[in-house]
């Protein structure tokens, strides 16, 4: 054990507000556990963690071969020493309700240390395999609906996508283009939030005489921003647009009597 884990108070120093621990006239350093419990009895849960990180980085740069694992160990021993000792005071005397006080603060400080324990330091075994079994049983909930989501995609996919005849590709990206101008009174017909879905679909359901098309290929043709497209972005050119879509003429039905 260090002869010192903690920041002592300069003599003479009758600063009220300080994390130093001790008094400003002389006192027993070999007790500084003590001292430090009297000054944590002092602050609030808010200043919990301010404290912890002032005598922390004292004992850092006190010692070469210093761990905040090693300062952690050490308060969570003292704060639990305190804790024991409350328990076991007698609860008829004057000073019970000055015990539940410091033992209901030296609880909160507990569960503060809990909260950045990352080496487990301040659990039991059982507290640790309970906490693992519910991250298993998370992980497990997690890749059993990947998995369904996965079955339930490949329901999509096929070995027999649409072939494009030859040459033919502006061609069907012009009519998918025209399919999305499309309007039913004043809707439009189908709508995409992201033009990249169009080209995700021509890419993953489309061949060209056979071969794959590939997303880059496609996706020229539907840029992020129609009214600004980037440089990289392209029309369809007029040659290989061959068909308009044009609404049917609607039939008059005729009832004879």
């Amino acid at each position: 054990m260090r002869e010192q884990y903690f920041k002592h108070r300069a003599t003479f120093d009758f600063n009220k507000d300080t994390n130093d621990i001790g008094r400003p006239f002389f006192w027993n350093k070999k007790v500084e556990d003590n001292h430090f419990l009297n000054l944590l009895y002092r602050k609030s849960e808010q200043q919990f963690d301010e404290l912890y990180k002032y005598h922390l980085q004292f004992f850092l740069s006190e010692y070469d071969d210093a761990t905040e694992q090693e300062f952690f160990r050490y308060v969570w021993e003292v704060i639990q020493d305190a804790i024991a000792q409350l328990r076991h005071k007698d609860r008829y005397t004057s000073s019970h309700a000055d015990n539940f006080r410091s033992k209901f603060h030296l609880n909160r400080f507990s569960e503060y240390l809990q909260s950045i324990d990352e080496w487990n330091l301040g659990r039991t075994q059982a507290e640790i395999i309970a906490e693992k079994e519910g991250q298993i049983k998370i992980l497990k909930e997690q890749v059993q609906r990947l998995m369904d989501e996965r079955r339930e995609a490949e329901k999509l996919d096929t070995d027999y996508p649409i072939n494009i005849a030859s040459g033919h590709f502006l061609t069907v990206v012009d009519l998918f283009k025209k399919i999305e101008a499309l309007k039913v009174g004043d809707k439009e017909l189908v709508f995409s939030q992201m033009p990249i879905t169009w080209a995700k679909l021509i890419s993953r359901y489309f061949q060209e005489d056979g071969e794959p098309i590939k997303l880059d290929r496609v996706r020229r043709y539907y840029p992020r921003d129609a009214g600004n497209p980037s440089g990289r972005s392209s029309a369809i050119p007029s040659e290989n647009q061959h068909f308009n879509i044009v609404p049917a003429k609607r039939r008059q039905v005729k009832i004879k009597f």
